[in-house]
């Protein structure tokens, strides 16, 4: 008896159903492979392999030619057909809305890009226009990959603050005004004809690295981004932890500092000491001081003027007084990062974000911080991704939506 079939006794057409998506996990694999070989990796008969592979030929989503010589080892008697996947045969989209940008990525289902458009947004945009930016980029996402949105198998969209489960409405982000309360996933969905996941950013930004970043083949990792706010990604077990309402890894809000000033509304204890407001805060104060004038000098002569990247090139031209200010923040974020390590115990730490364009002057100091507070110390790596992880990380949730529902077979092709 059939491995799949027999732990899915009953309905033929869920039958059907559970076998084509054995037979579609090994075909994903990326080689092309005979049918002998797909009965051997699923533990289907030949027959039954035979049949579903003749339904997925005749859907579309499989193609089977005549092995080539150089396939495998030549042998006496007839080459044998191999079969694999068309990656053209679908397309998904993937959509970042950030607080200063929109990236949409159209990809087959390979998750080769084939269209994609980046557009600005504005600072004080409010939601209804930076929807509209947003809408306009999907737009010529889709007309340069040459697809239409009913076309589309899948989409999700990353967005900054916590987007609550599995509504898709957005309940914290102080960084996009009028964007707290906004059905984002039904938004986008009124645009494509079509169900749409909403995620947080630094989440997706986690899927994007374990897929073509800084930790391929990691099971269990920690994503960390530090710009002008600090947030997390939880990777457990291969899998994206996203807590009992969406809001897992909101770090910022560690109530780890002792921080005596008057907080701005949703910012964290954690990230107004340790992110990038506490580079430019102390950045500012420093430069309007005695010691300050290699500050003084980077911002133009306006102290207000200093942020992050200024206090990082001072202390890189060996200025004590900017040195001194990153040992201060760089040992706060230690403490946070320190205390979810202890927690998860991930193999690797990821850290990206705007901060992370500092490289090895924030990585190296952070992870010898970090190595000296907990008792079984990660590995350290930047984020290989950059501003494109976001947008990359939804067009991977994008084909997990597709794989999860077997290829949209659903749509009664088989």
């Amino acid at each position: 008896m059939d491995t799949v079939k027999s732990a899915t006794a009953g309905s033929p057409s869920l039958l059907r159903r559970v076998n084509s998506a054995a037979v579609l996990r090994v075909v994903r694999q990326g080689k092309a492979v005979s049918r002998a070989e797909i009965a051997r990796l699923t533990g289907l008969s030949v027959p039954t392999v035979n049949g579903v592979v003749e339904d997925l030929l005749l859907a579309g989503y499989l193609q089977e030619d005549i092995a080539q010589h150089g396939d495998r080892a030549r042998r006496r008697g007839p080459r044998p057909r191999l079969v694999h996947f068309r990656a053209n045969v679908g397309h998904v989209l993937g959509l970042d809305i950030g607080a200063n940008k929109v990236l949409a990525i159209v990809s087959d289902l390979d998750g080769e890009a084939t269209g994609s458009d980046r557009r600005t947004v504005a600072a004080a945009a409010d939601a209804n226009e930076v929807l509209e930016v947003a809408a306009a980029a999907v737009r010529a996402a889709l007309r340069r990959a040459k697809v239409s949105a009913n076309e589309l198998l899948s989409a999700a969209v990353g967005t900054p603050g916590v987007v609550e489960l599995p509504m898709g409405r957005v309940t914290l982000a102080p960084q996009l005004p009028g964007w707290e309360g906004l059905p984002l996933a039904d938004r986008v969905a009124q645009w494509l004809g079509r169900p749409v996941l909403a995620v947080n950013e630094v989440h997706l930004s986690l899927l994007a690295e374990r897929w073509r970043g800084a930790i391929q083949g990691v099971d269990d990792a920690l994503y960390v981004q530090v710009g002008i706010g600090i947030g997390a990604g939880i990777l457990m077990g291969k899998q994206l932890y996203r807590g009992s309402t969406g809001a897992a890894g909101e770090i910022g809000y560690l109530p780890l500092i002792n921080c005596a000033a008057l907080l701005p509304q949703g910012v964290g204890q954690f990230e107004y000491s340790a992110g990038g407001r506490a580079f430019a805060r102390l950045g500012s104060r420093a430069a309007a001081g005695p010691h300050g004038s290699v500050l003084r000098e980077l911002a133009g002569g306006d102290p207000a003027s200093v942020d992050a990247a200024m206090v990082f090139s001072a202390a890189s031209r060996g200025d004590p007084t900017a040195g001194r200010i990153l040992n201060k923040i760089v040992g706060r974020l230690a403490r946070g990062i320190a205390a979810a390590v202890a927690l998860l115990n991930p193999a690797v730490v990821v850290v990206g974000g705007g901060l992370s364009q500092a490289g090895d002057m924030l990585l190296a100091p952070l992870e010898d911080k970090v190595r000296g507070l907990v008792p079984m110390p990660p590995r350290f790596v930047l984020s290989a991704l950059g501003d494109e992880a976001v947008a990359l990380g939804a067009v991977r949730a994008a084909l997990d939506t597709v794989d999860d529902n077997l290829l949209a077979l659903a749509r009664e092709a088989l």
